[in-house]
């Protein structure tokens, strides 16, 4: 069984983990409630783990939880360059097309009830939330956050560290750019640029 620690312990991916026969060796998030929900050993802050990494490297996969992207990234870089491999968390009950590539991916984590479609292409740590539906010839950056039941139509290509919040749809040949945001259940029509926050149906721009 595969050795797990989870940067960050969040109830979902404790269970997703489990589900995928993962082994959790401890957590880097001092949550107590977590803690005595789930009997897991907290083994102290990111900085003690990664200081620990002679001992902990040799048997354990690192995953790194956090949803906001900005935080994923630079939790990810930080145990990348300490030499942590890292695992990815892809549900058994999402429904991925064969023609998707991962190629160098890693920290992935595709809830249930997902469908990607084909020729769609994933960047690193990348969250795709329950229910999500991913069409054909998308491609997702680094880093990104796809909410629940987002839909991303044909074409469509989301560029590093952007998050699609839930419901929202974004339709086929749109580009979102670096870092932005597309609010829950907005309905984007056209190109959203770096560092905009998007709302509404149709979506417009709330702040840069």
């Amino acid at each position: 069984m595969k050795k797990l620690i989870l940067v960050g312990a969040f109830i979902e991916t404790i269970e997703l983990a489990q589900r995928l026969k993962f082994s959790i060796a401890g957590y880097s998030d001092n949550n107590e409630k977590t803690k005595a929900q789930h009997g897991l050993t907290c083994l102290g802050d990111d900085r003690s783990i990664i200081e620990s990494r002679e001992e902990l490297l040799h048997e354990n996969l690192i995953f790194v939880t956090p949803d906001q992207p900005k935080v994923r990234e630079r939790l990810f870089n930080e145990y990348k360059i300490a030499g942590f491999r890292f695992a990815d968390l892809i549900s058994e009950y999402a429904n991925i097309s064969d023609s998707v590539s991962m190629e160098g991916s890693s920290s992935i984590m595709v809830q249930d009830l997902v469908n990607i479609s084909s020729n769609v292409e994933i960047g690193k740590a990348v969250r795709i939330n329950t229910g999500a539906n991913i069409m054909h010839d998308c491609k997702l950056g680094d880093f990104i956050t796809i909410a629940p039941n987002a839909v991303l139509l044909g074409g469509v290509k989301v560029e590093h560290g952007a998050y699609i919040g839930a419901n929202a749809t974004v339709l086929p040949g749109v580009n979102i750019g670096q870092n932005a945001i597309v609010g829950a259940g907005a309905v984007v029509t056209k190109d959203v640029q770096s560092n905009i926050t998007v709302v509404g149906v149709p979506a417009m721009v709330l702040k840069k």
